[in-house]
């Protein structure tokens, strides 16, 4: 199987749930569609727009009530809170297969201090548990023990640090959040039963189900692409195990996708212009075309891992979020605009909820776009994206080469 490179982005498009009419009052059950198909909902504190896993639904189907994410979460215990490429929101079925990544307790005392902290843990673990135990659902703060300390650790103080640690173990689970601040509980009052009763996956298979999962949900993509998509590729302590030796050991993902494809779960494919073969899943099928339109967060999946490969499109986190703002070319929360089946431009974007205000600080046409074409369609998602926010007004900055079409259109 060869792939141009245009109808291996039309595969990544349907994949990720991108092409279906925007419906005009999403249900709860279209809303857990997409949660179960993309897989990873990414959390993050920034919240100039809006909190970055509630836009991925928004992008796929237009506008719904961004409290389904949280009932799914918080109150069916539908999804949970994880550790993938970065903090998510999963599908619970994954649990499973998450629980070789836990650290065995005995483990706590090696990665809970800051170098050069000499004491033992054990006390303070057995004194956490019980306080979880006796009064959790509970924030951090919250804790007898709790002690403000600024300039390391995200200003967290020990008892932070150890509850993080006993989330990383699987004995604590993130049971809601009070804003955005987590709610730490004990897993067995958070995680159904028959979840936590599940039988244990060994590393390897689990590993092999969260590659194949990700295979469908990328689409198509390098090995490397199907192994960042659930945090496999780059391996922090989260995802190392124990050998029998008692040394760490980071997951082989390249034999595990070598032991899907010899299994008949994954086929190797030639895609236009990749030098690594790409990967799909056996019997996928090439959409003749994907009308899409949509605005997406710089933590949504398709950009995170594909948008890149597939059309020549830079992460906006890694060149405009996290710089400093002399070096950002064309803002701070940079969202992609996605027409069709191809990345037309981006804005910066900021909700001014004091004013009403949806603001949008620059907007920029990608290179061989036709501006006014771009500007009429991106002014008519601008008009939804405010809508659903509830805010009263749309202002445009004179900044970025569709600024001036944009105002016109809008």
């Amino acid at each position: 199987m060869e792939l141009s490179l245009a109808e291996a982005r039309r595969v990544a498009l349907v994949a990720q749930g991108f092409g279906r009419e925007p419906v005009k009052k999403a249900t709860l059950a279209q809303v857990r569609k997409v949660a179960l198909r993309i897989l990873a909902l990414q959390l993050d504190s920034i919240n100039v727009l809006v909190r970055s896993h509630y836009l991925p639904v928004y992008s796929r189907l237009g506008p719904y009530p961004m409290a389904a994410i949280d009932e799914l979460t918080h109150v069916r215990r539908e999804l949970f809170e994880t550790w993938g490429h970065a903090a998510c929101l999963m599908p619970m079925r994954l649990y499973p297969l998450q629980r070789y990544r836990t650290w065995p307790l005995r483990e706590v005392d090696w990665v809970a201090w800051p170098r050069g902290t000499k004491r033992s843990t054990n006390a303070l673990i057995a004194a956490l548990y019980d306080e979880v135990v006796e009064r959790g659902p509970l924030t951090a703060a919250e804790l007898s023990t709790a002690r403000p300390r600024k300039g390391q650790w995200w200003n967290w103080d020990d008892g932070k640090v150890m509850l993080e640690n006993l989330l990383d173990c699987g004995i604590v689970a993130v049971a809601g959040r009070r804003g955005f601040t987590r709610l730490y509980d004990l897993a067995e009052r958070v995680i159904p039963r028959e979840i936590l009763d599940a039988p244990e996956v060994e590393a390897e298979e689990a590993q092999r189900e969260q590659l194949a999962l990700a295979a469908a949900a990328v689409g198509v993509g390098t090995a490397k692409m199907v192994a960042a998509y659930l945090g496999l590729w780059a391996p922090s302590h989260r995802t190392l195990t124990v050998a029998p030796n008692g040394r760490w050991r980071r997951p082989n993902w390249k034999l595990r996708i070598a032991e899907l494809v010899e299994e008949g779960r994954l086929e190797k494919i030639a895609v236009e212009g990749w030098k690594e073969p790409g990967y799909v899943v056996p019997g996928t099928r090439v959409p003749r075309e994907v009308n899409a339109r949509a605005l997406l967060t710089p933590f949504d999946s398709f950009i995170r891992v594909s948008a890149e490969a597939l059309c020549g499109f830079t992460n906006p986190l890694s060149q405009q979020l996290y710089v400093p703002a002399e070096r950002r070319q064309y803002g701070y929360y940079v969202l992609p605009f996605l027409l069709g089946d191809t990345l037309v431009g981006r804005t910066d974007l900021k909700a001014d909820r004091q004013r009403g205000t949806l603001m949008v600080q620059s907007a920029y046409a990608e290179p061989g776009q036709n501006a006014k074409h771009v500007a009429k369609e991106l002014a008519e998602e601008l008009r939804r994206l405010q809508g659903w926010l509830e805010l009263d007004d749309l202002e445009v900055a004179d900044r970025g080469n569709l600024a001036s079409d944009l105002r016109r259109a809008v």
